[in-house]
């Protein structure tokens, strides 16, 4: 254990994120927090008064890099609106392979998001980062279309993560949904295209 003197909340917050990426959120606790941080297992409560709020901040963490992921992808001005839209695509369905732990505390409903506002502040964020990028590929769009639209979009990417991530698909590409998913992985970006025409 170390006498800390720096930025305590932060260093948990951080400390909680390597665990939630490396064990699961489920696996999370104050005591585990305080252990990765090496500070007495009482000091986190002095920041956060239940787990939820811990998990809260991680959750907010996971958007705002998601959140800048995108802005990342969709600002690419040497690509057309639609490439971009595309790489946007591709860079959401990255997120969620390789954050895996992190990405399913984010798309979980503990905590809930209205009980935590810079949560759903910074959720929104990264979902209004998809609006903008939805508006500028179909201008003239009503309101409800627009968000019609983006569910869709939102639905197969978040879908898509979902189906690599079963291991069991992809494995038997000689067969059904495995050759079907093999098709889709190995030509994601044409897979991509191909549905935001249809």
């Amino acid at each position: 254990m170390k006498y800390h003197h720096g930025n305590l909340k932060e260093e948990l917050i951080l400390s909680a994120c390597i665990i939630c990426e490396a064990d699961g959120h489920s696996q999370m606790s104050l005591r585990s927090i305080a252990k990765q941080a090496k500070v007495s297992q009482t000091a986190p409560y002095r920041h956060f008064e239940t787990k939820d709020c811990l998990l809260a901040e991680v959750s907010s963490r996971g958007y705002i890099e998601l959140q800048n992921i995108l802005s990342r992808a969709a600002s690419n001005k040497k690509l057309s609106a639609k490439d971009r839209f595309l790489e946007m695509a591709l860079a959401y369905i990255k997120f969620g392979l390789d954050k895996r732990n992190t990405y399913d505390l984010m798309h979980n409903q503990t905590p809930d998001k209205n009980e935590f506002p810079e949560l759903l502040k910074n959720a929104t964020g990264a979902f209004d980062v998809l609006v903008r990028s939805v508006v500028e590929l179909n201008p003239g769009l009503t309101e409800k279309e627009i968000g019609r639209k983006c569910i869709k979009h939102w639905a197969m990417m978040h879908g898509l993560v979902g189906l690599f991530r079963n291991s069991n698909l992809g494995k038997t590409p000689s067969e059904g949904a495995g050759r079907a998913m093999a098709s889709v992985r190995d030509n994601l970006k044409a897979f991509l295209d191909e549905s935001l025409n249809s």
